[in-house]
């Protein structure tokens, strides 16, 4: 069988997926796998699974030599196809087929799973689950692709069932979906910026470039929650364009002009109580852009060259990006971890693009750190906080915490949730956020699992990821797009947990993930004492700002922060005049009026010296005692994090390891040797931990 033709009958049995036979179909028909057809007796199943789980899990194809590779379908009790009830299941039934794929649906059968598990390659052999969805609102066009490659007439006929679990394991490459959608985005992307109309220089076409496709990529991926309706339709954007496409008589149409603009400053930026346009009210709005929530938080408001004709977005640019790329992708809201993903396009993939595509990161020194990087510097730095903060817990029973996520050890949980609660972490070189979501991640896992261990608390998912972001991260970087997509991800983390018909405003992290230089203003080391009230004004100010909606309050706030501002700042350095950079020691005061930050974790942007010569008198004046004029400027974050740790902080930082034997970096090495212990050093040699950072070794 050709693949067109193959493909074309793996479409219709995946976009007709509603009950047990069409799935054997699909196994028995199409992939070339063997009848089995054979229930897994009850008997052999633990009441957890039974719990979980309606009838009993069918062993339904099998393939390879003495056919040991399996198909085995499972049913959930629940209409939710839960990846925690899915787990369960797959670790009981792994133990007698070791060689599977698993297919799960939900009760009614309208929504399908196809499961697969590969081991990492970590010495505990960590079993990575990783899965496809198909059913409604779904794009179906990755799951076809992919599905297709476990035809078994495309193995060889002998195959033995490591070989067709292998094959498995290439179909369900995240990674090659994640290379295949950046090479459209890249194409798209260059397309639409060559299309949009605006006289006025490139870069800033290229920004009004990006912050389309961020609010439409923003749109694709809070659609699949279904907050977004028009026509009693959730899959929102194609079904605006339809409606569009589809009007009669109306010369000089525009899509961005008639819809687009009204969704996102009318629509998503238009708080309910102020629904003066009736846009969920059958007014003339809701006729436009149909039902939808206000959302908050600042991606959609409007700029002022938005509000007038001099940019011009053609109806060819949101058709390329509709259909070479939103239609061409399945998105997932499902935030992945390192040993969970979905085969699809997830909210990671805003910091990808943007650190690949939009910040020319070759002169920025910018590259994406891998997740599993990520999530190991988080949680190295999280055990050197937890034994400073609660001496009493052995190194064991920490690590035993933090990693496996298993809290039966601890001598003392309640502290420990306590010092979970008010830790503080940053990244002064936050880039897309990537360390900030994954801090998050961490922080947010530590906690669920004491609290369902100790029955600690019951607050919701979405209200500690709120907390968290409240009260333990915070991020700079200098520029303004990073940090816009850093938010972004932030707001999608935050949604993605929300259940309702109706979301909660996003909050607004404009005193949370700030736009500054890290490194050029003084230390905040250096500075005066600031008054107790004052600083409680101004933490309670920011917690007000950040929880506020309405436009009016939320410029009144900003006023009486400025105005703490210039007081804190007469305080601690002697003027009321801002300095150049990122004046840590005013902007984020609440932190170093308690002695500074418990955790620095980064990747900071490795940019040669010979790069930097416009930069180096400050550098020079701002750190003496670690300058060098041949310092590559990431050393200097080095020592510019040390100085924002409290007593005791931890750093975790991935860098090249060049200053380890390098002249220029002996003074670093004499300050960190003086004033640090140093717990751990990772040197990766020659590992690609970045594709194209061929030219650094790197250490954490």
């Amino acid at each position: 069988m050709s693949t067109s033709t193959l493909d074309a009958k793996i479409q219709e049995s995946l976009e007709n997926l509603n009950n047990i036979e069409r799935l054997k179909k699909l196994f028995w028909n199409q992939l070339n796998y063997e009848r089995v057809n054979q229930a897994i007796s009850r008997r052999t199943l633990t009441e957890d699974v039974i719990d979980k789980i309606e009838g009993e899990p069918l062993l339904l194809a099998s393939g390879g030599v003495e056919r040991q590779f399996r198909v085995i379908y499972t049913r959930l009790k629940s209409e939710n196809l839960s990846r925690v009830n899915e787990r369960v299941v797959v670790n009981h039934l792994l133990a007698e087929n070791p060689y599977a794929l698993f297919v799960f649906s939900n009760q009614s059968q309208s929504r399908w799973h196809f499961l697969n598990v590969k081991y990492d390659s970590s010495p505990q052999k960590r079993r990575l689950f990783r899965r496809i969805t198909v059913g409604e609102g779904e794009q179906l066009r990755t799951a076809i692709e992919r599905i297709s490659l476990l035809d078994l007439d495309s193995i060889k006929s002998n195959a033995s069932p490591l070989e067709i679990q292998t094959r498995h394991d290439e179909a369900f490459d995240v990674e090659a979906v994640t290379e295949k959608f950046f090479k459209e985005y890249r194409k798209t992307f260059e397309k639409v910026e060559s299309l949009i109309k605006w006289s006025t220089d490139s870069e800033s076409k290229r920004l009004c470039t990006q912050k389309l496709f961020n609010r439409l990529m923003f749109v694709a991926f809070i659609e699949k929650k279904g907050w977004l309706k028009f026509q009693k339709r959730t899959d929102y954007l194609s079904a605006l364009w339809e409606s569009y496409q589809n009007e009669e008589g109306v010369a000089d149409k525009n899509f961005y002009r008639d819809r687009l603009s009204y969704l996102f400053f009318s629509g998503l930026n238009n708080p309910q109580e102020h629904d003066i346009a009736g846009i969920n009210n059958g007014g003339f709005l809701k006729q436009l852009i149909g039902t939808v929530p206000y959302l908050n938080g600042g991606l959609f408001e409007q700029e002022e060259n938005e509000k007038t004709s001099q940019i011009i977005v053609p109806d060819d640019c949101i058709d390329t990006i509709l259909h070479d790329l939103f239609q061409r992708f399945a998105f997932t809201v499902t935030e992945s971890t390192p040993l969970d993903v979905d085969v699809a396009v997830d909210p990671e993939m805003l910091g990808k693009v943007f650190e690949e595509l939009v910040t020319g990161r070759h002169e920025s020194g910018s590259y994406y750190t891998p997740k599993p990087i990520v999530s190991f510097m988080c949680r190295e730095s999280l055990k050197g906080y937890l034994k400073t903060q609660v001496s009493v817990e052995s190194d064991e029973a920490i690590a035993n915490f933090v990693d496996e996520h298993n809290p039966d050890k601890l001598v003392n949980p309640e502290a420990i949730l306590e010092a979970l609660r008010k830790v503080r972490c940053c990244d002064l070189a936050a880039g897309s956020g990537a360390y900030l979501l994954g801090m998050l991640h961490e922080l947010l896992d530590l906690r669920q699992c004491l609290f369902a261990s100790k029955g600690l608390d019951s607050n919701t998912v979405y209200q500690r990821k709120l907390d968290i972001i409240e009260n333990n991260i915070y991020g700079i970087d200098k520029d303004v797009f990073a940090v816009n997509i850093a938010r972004l991800r932030l707001w999608l983390s935050l949604a993605v947990e929300y259940q309702g018909e109706k979301p909660k405003p996003l909050p607004n992290l404009k005193y949370k993930i700030e736009v500054g230089d890290s490194l050029i203003a003084p230390s905040p080391a250096t500075t005066g004492m600031i008054r107790s009230e004052l600083i409680s004004q101004y933490s309670q100010k920011k917690a007000e700002y950040m929880r506020t909606h309405k436009g009016c309050e939320k410029r009144k706030l900003e006023e009486e922060i400025n105005a703490l501002k210039t007081e804190i700042r007469i305080i601690t350095n002697g003027s009321a005049k801002a300095p150049e950079g990122f004046d840590w020691a005013v902007e984020f005061a609440e932190v170093f009026a308690e002695g500074g930050f418990d955790i620095q974790v980064a990747n900071p942007p490795y940019v040669r010296q010979e790069l930097i010569k416009d930069l180096k008198p400050a550098l020079k004046n701002v750190y003496p005692t670690t300058y060098s004029g041949k310092s590559d400027l990431y050393c200097f974050f080095y020592t510019r994090a040390l100085q924002l740790l409290k007593s005791g902080g931890m750093l975790a930082f991935i860098s090249p390891n060049k200053w380890f034997r390098a002249e220029y970096g002996e003074k670093l090495r004499k300050y960190i040797a003086d004033s640090c212990h140093v717990y751990s050093i990772t040197d990766f040699g020659d590992l690609p931990v970045f594709k194209s950072a061929t030219a650094y070794h790197l250490t954490s």
